[in-house]
C-alpha cells in the first residue's frame, strides 16, 4: 500500500468539499479520479500530496518520494529544459554531471530531442513543456506520482501520446499514480481502477475497474468500455448530467 484515505473530509468557507472519503492506492497501481466540475477532485489530490491538510479523517502515506504533474507545466522560465528537468536533483545536492546525464536520459524517455534541452520554456510548444514537466517528475525516481488533469489543454493526438507515455513509464518504473481527469476515455485508457466522486456531498459514489490492464487495452476496448459506462452504468449518469446542466447554465 502506498496511500490510504480513511474517512477524509474537508471544507472551504463552511462548504463541504469532501466527506468520508476512503480508498487505497497500491504499489504500481494507477487510480483515476473522475467527477463533474467542482466536486472536489483537485482538493482530494492536494490532500493526497500533502499540499492541503484535511479537516477530518486520516491520510497514511507509505513511500519516501512523490512528484506531481499539473495542468500547467509550472516550469521555471529562466531555466532551460535541461535545468528544469534536473531541478529536483539540484535541490538534493546532485552534481552538475549527474544532473545533465539524468536530464538527457529522461529527455529521450519522454521523446524530447537533444537540441530541445537547451531551449527555455517560452521556446517550447505546450506539448514539449508538458514532457519537460513529466521528465522533471521522473528525475527524482518517485514511488508515487500525482497528476492533476495534466493533458486537458492539449490536442487529442498529443494527449493520446502522453497518456501512453504515462502508462509505459508507470509500468517500466513501477510507480503508483493518482490521476485526476474530467475525461472518462482517458481514465479508462490509463487506470487500473476509476473512482467516481459524487456531484454533491463530497463522497465517492463508487468505483469501476476497466477490463484488462493499462497498456493492454486496444482502442476498440477503451471506446466500448467508455460508451457502455456512459450510457448504461448509473454510477456515471450523474457525472455527465451534472456537466450538461453546468454547460447549459454557462451558455
Amino acid at each position: 500500500m502506498r496511500l490510504a484515505f480513511k474517512a477524509v473530509g474537508h471544507s472551504f468557507l463552511g462548504r463541504t468539499v469532501l466527506d468520508g472519503v476512503s480508498f487505497t492506492l497500491a504499489p504500481a497501481e494507477t487510480v483515476a479520479i473522475v467527477g463533474p466540475s467542482g466536486c472536489g477532485k483537485s482538493t482530494l489530490l492536494g490532500i493526497a500530496a500533502g499540499l492541503i491538510e484535511p479537516l477530518r479523517g486520516r491520510v497514511r502515506r507509505e513511500y519516501a518520494r512523490h512528484a506531481a504533474v499539473f495542468q500547467e507545466p509550472r516550469l521555471l522560465p529562466w531555466r532551460t529544459a535541461r535545468d528544469n528537468i534536473a531541478y529536483g536533483l539540484e535541490l538534493r545536492g546532485a552534481g552538475r554531471r549527474e544532473r545533465h546525464e539524468v536530464a538527457a536520459r529522461l529527455a529521450r524517455a519522454v521523446s524530447l530531442a537533444a537540441e530541445d534541452l537547451d531551449k527555455y520554456p517560452v521556446e517550447l510548444s505546450g506539448g514539449m513543456r508538458q514532457r519537460v514537466a513529466f521528465a522533471r517528475a521522473l528525475a527524482i525516481d518517485p514511488e508515487v506520482v500525482y497528476f492533476d488533469e495534466p493533458f486537458t489543454a492539449l490536442d487529442v493526438g498529443l494527449r493520446r501520446t502522453l497518456q501512453d507515455l504515462v502508462v509505459d513509464s508507470a509500468r517500466g518504473r513501477g510507480f503508483a499514480s493518482l490521476f485526476v481527469t474530467h475525461d472518462l476515455l482517458e481514465a479508462v485508457r490509463i487506470a487500473h481502477r476509476v473512482l467516481v466522486l459524487a456531484h454533491r456531498g463530497g463522497r465517492i459514489a463508487g468505483e469501476r475497474a476497466p477490463p484488462g490492464l493499462p497498456g493492454g487495452r486496444d482502442e476498440r476496448l477503451v471506446w466500448e468500455t467508455t460508451e457502455r459506462w456512459r450510457t448504461e452504468d448509473a454510477l456515471f449518469a450523474h457525472v455527465f448530467d451534472a456537466e450538461e446542466r453546468d454547460e447549459r447554465r454557462a451558455a
